[in-house]
């Protein structure tokens, strides 16, 4: 059972629940919270994975394989396509789950983005909940368990997790990706926490370079003029947009070795189908993830300039851009790095709630411009 949840890092605690689980019998229904990149969503697929498996989660038979591939017909994935998970989606979801499993012990859905029920479909999801059959799991996946319904959080099993330990990511990029320690550390350290992130930052070279044009725009945007400010803007969000098409474009690799794996061309048929599903509905999570990045990226430099203006070396994540920041760091008062760290999270605040992106990126700009001249 333990390969299962062998790629899961630093949530002890939710994998000896969820391993339990297993052993011993499992709700109908769990809620997975935490920040984004901690592994819920990986871990929820282990878990189906488990679910179904005719030995509760041995990890190498068929049928686990088959779910982790995201092969399997008994395991679905939902997630919201536009700004919600709408009630048409449920009714359907509803309509299947009372049939038995086509081959696996459990039927289980897993829901991204739990918190986009509109409130019909919250509604009509409540009613299963409720009384769910016997070979049916829910697993909910949310970043925001705040804006839950409570009757729907109430119903279900809590699983924490919360944001990777940088020494515990570290060393999973070195067993992952064999990299030398100084640079796993680095990576660490700026992800945040986030082993999403962490991941990118080690297989792409876009994303490297994304960090460092977000970094310089951080460091010179007090300076910039008016046209400088807003060529930066369209910087920004035509990166935000080109790192939203590349990770569709992995979606389509992903693809391509699942056909690899499916045998017959009725499994074919029913993957392309599902692929094209997927690729809408990643479209806005992989847009959001983008602009997170940004707002991560912008938060870390701000206080990176008040951790070197009190000589405070040691606690700076960009330690890459260690020499800039002490140089940079006198420009202002921690006064006013605070109110540029609040501009930053008042962004990422309307972020939150499907805003228009380019206004409240634009405003940041504004915010941080008055905060530092």
């Amino acid at each position: 059972m333990s390969s299962l949840f062998a790629d899961i890092v630093g949530q002890q605690m939710a994998v000896s629940l969820l391993q339990r689980a297993l052993s011993q019998g499992a709700s109908h229904a769990y809620l997975f919270s935490g920040p984004p990149g901690a592994g819920k969503a990986e871990t929820a697929l282990a878990f189906a994975a488990g679910l179904a498996c005719p030995d509760r989660g041995c990890g190498d038979c068929q049928t686990c394989r088959r779910v982790l591939e995201g092969l399997h017909p008994d395991v679905e994935v939902i997630a919201p396509e536009g700004n919600f998970i709408r009630k048409e989606e449920i009714t359907d979801i509803n309509l299947h789950a009372a049939y038995r499993p086509y081959e696996a012990r459990a039927k289980v859905y897993v829901f991204l983005e739990a918190d986009s029920f509109n409130a019909e479909a919250a509604n009509a999801f409540l009613k299963t909940l409720e009384e769910p059959p016997g070979h049916v799991h829910f697993i909910l996946v949310t970043d925001r368990p705040e804006r839950m319904l409570p009757t729907i959080a109430s119903r279900c099993q809590p699983v924490a997790f919360s944001a990777v330990p940088a020494p515990a990511l570290a060393a999973d990029l070195v067993r992952r990706y064999q990299i030398a320690e100084a640079e796993a550390a680095l990576i660490a350290r700026v992800s945040g926490g986030n082993l999403t992130y962490a991941k990118e930052l080690v297989t792409s070279e876009s994303a490297r370079r994304e960090r460092g044009l977000l970094l310089d725009l951080a460091r010179d945007l007090p300076s910039a003029g008016l046209m400088d400010t807003q060529i930066a803007l369209d910087e920004v969000m035509a990166t935000v947009e080109s790192r939203a098409g590349e990770r569709v474009a992995g979606l389509d690799a992903e693809l391509q070795r699942a056909l690899e794996w499916a045998g017959d061309a009725r499994t074919k048929s029913w993957l392309k189908k599902r692929h094209e599903e997927r690729v809408k509905r990643q479209q806005r999570r992989l847009y959001t993830q983008g602009l997170r990045t940004v707002t991560q990226v912008f938060a870390g430099w701000y206080r990176d300039l008040a951790l070197a203006a009190v000589g405070a070396d040691a606690g700076v994540l960009n330690q890459d851009r260690l020499s800039e920041l002490r140089a940079a760091a006198p420009g202002a008062s921690l006064a006013a790095y605070a109110e540029a760290m609040a501009a930053v999270g008042k962004a990422q605040e309307r972020l939150r709630y499907n805003v228009d992106a380019r206004g409240a990126i634009g405003d940041m700009f504004r915010s941080i411009k008055e905060a530092l001249t």
